[in-house]
Formats: structure tokens, C-alpha cells, sequence
């Protein structure tokens, strides 16, 4: 059952972001074609427009993807669809993962389709030495393969925002078992749930640091080696897996509780 859950829930999600995946897709070679044509003043218009709606389209994948997955959670949990759901013979628990597994599937993919844009639009052996020359320059020094701390850095990136998805969904879980303002609340306990323990990972972070020096470094210089920076984001890949899961389980407590339907 749970396999047909995320199947309908992937589909729900998944109907926007398509259309916003082939869209930047699309661009990201339109904009590679247009830069490798000899540059002029109609070129470079050309491409300056491009690339602006390239990005404007990136930015609208990730904005769809968190939207779609809360408008999605409340409408099958407590909106009118939520009627056919608690009739269905499957838990809560299972309902509850099934949105958590959609939600990590269509940033994921959100994701890949964005670093597939920029690869294609952007990068090439030029490029690609103009980017590690400009991280060298910032006092960066690569001890290892500058694609590892690229990919490091993108796991990072990820796991804070499905930090902020998460977040939400437990906002919109506090807040929808209330019986007014509902969305505001849900709104408010979410953005109140992400400030805190955001706080509390740079509290993480410095405890960390007074246990390795390349990482208290981070508070103390403003240019920082590789293994600093790394340490960093291993350290925030650690605490937001942390905070991911206790909001998961949190979450799937409160909705075992009980549901307010509207």
C-alpha cells in the first residue's frame, strides 16, 4: 500500500515540475549555444536574457517543489481529500512516509536536474579551471580533488533543505491541530522550528571546534583551509540528518495522535 501511496504522491508533485525540468533543461542548451557563437551586442543580449530565465526557472523548480510537497500534505491530510485517506485501510504512519519519501524524491531530482543545468550551460575546461583558480584564490587549498569538496558541499545544501521541507511539514502538523489560523500558525511554528535549531547547528558547530582547530578556525580568520571547510559541512551534514530524523518522528507521533479535519 505504501508503494501506491508515493506512486499517487510523486504523481501529484510531480505534474508541475516536469513541465519546469524540460523548461530549464531547454535553456540551460539554449544558453550553451548562444555562448559559443562569436559574442556581439545582439549575443550578449541574447544571452544575458537566457541566463536570466535560466535561473528564474531554477529558483521556480525549487519554490514548486517545497510548495507542491505542503499544499499536497495538507490537502490529503486534513483539506477534503483527507475524507478518502483516513478511510483507506493503511496507516498513519505509512501516509506520513509516504509524503517524507515524496519529498526527499522531488528535491532530489529537483536537484539533479539544476547541477545538470548548470553543467550544461556553464561548464567546460576553461570554466571549470577559471572556477577552481577563483576557489584557490580564496586561500582554499586543495589537499584532495576539488570535486570532492564540490560534492560534499551539494550534500549539504541538500540535506538543509530538506531540513526546511521538514520543518514545514511539522509546522503544518502543530499548526493544523488547532482549531483556527491554522495556516498561519502552521506558517510561524515551521519558520520558529527552522530559526531554532538552525541556531542551535552553529552552537554544534562551535563545540565542534573547540575540538578541532581547523574548524574553531572558521570563527577566528576569515580565509580558511580545506579540511576546515570540509569539517564544517560534514559537521552540518551530521546535525541536520540528526534534526531530519527527531522531525520525523516527532511528526509521525502528533499525526498518531489525532487529525482535525476540515
Amino acid at each position: 500500500m505504501l508503494r501506491k501511496l508515493l506512486k499517487y504522491d510523486l504523481e501529484w508533485c510531480y505534474r508541475p515540475l516536469i513541465v519546469f525540468y524540460i523548461l530549464a533543461i531547454f535553456l540551460s542548451i539554449i544558453v550553451r549555444i548562444v555562448e559559443s557563437f562569436e559574442q556581439s551586442l545582439i549575443v550578449l543580449i541574447i544571452d544575458k536574457i537566457c541566463c536570466g530565465a535560466l535561473i528564474a526557472v531554477m529558483i521556480s523548480i525549487l519554490i514548486n517543489c517545497f510548495m507542491r510537497n505542503w499544499a499536497r500534505f495538507v490537502r490529503n491530510i486534513y483539506k477534503d481529500e483527507s475524507y478518502l485517506t483516513h478511510t483507506l485501510p493503511v496507516s498513519k504512519n505509512k501516509i506520513y512516509l509516504s509524503k517524507i519519501l515524496t519529498a526527499i524524491i522531488t528535491l532530489l531530482a529537483s536537484f539533479c536536474v539544476i547541477i545538470l543545468c548548470f553543467a550544461i550551460s556553464s561548464l567546460d575546461k576553461e570554466s571549470w579551471f577559471i572556477l577552481k583558480a577563483s576557489l584557490e584564490q580564496s586561500a582554499i587549498y586543495f589537499d584532495s580533488s576539488v570535486f570532492s569538496l564540490i560534492f560534499v558541499m551539494i550534500i549539504t545544501v541538500f540535506f538543509e533543505f530538506l531540513f526546511m521541507m521538514m520543518s514545514g511539514m511539522l509546522g503544518i502538523i502543530i499548526g493544523y491541530s488547532s482549531n483556527n489560523l491554522k495556516i498561519i500558525k502552521s506558517i510561524l511554528i515551521g519558520f520558529a522550528i527552522y530559526i531554532t535549531l538552525s541556531s542551535m547547528s552553529v552552537g554544534a558547530l562551535f563545540i565542534a571546534g573547540l575540538i578541532n582547530s581547523d574548524i574553531m578556525s572558521l570563527f577566528n580568520n576569515i580565509t580558511v583551509s580545506s579540511s576546515a571547510l570540509k569539517g564544517m559541512m560534514l559537521v552540518g551534514i551530521l546535525v541536520y540528518a540528526i534534526y531530519n530524523l527527531i522531525i520525523y518522528f516527532i511528526g509521525n507521533k502528533l499525526l498518531n495522535k489525532g487529525v482535525n479535519v476540515d
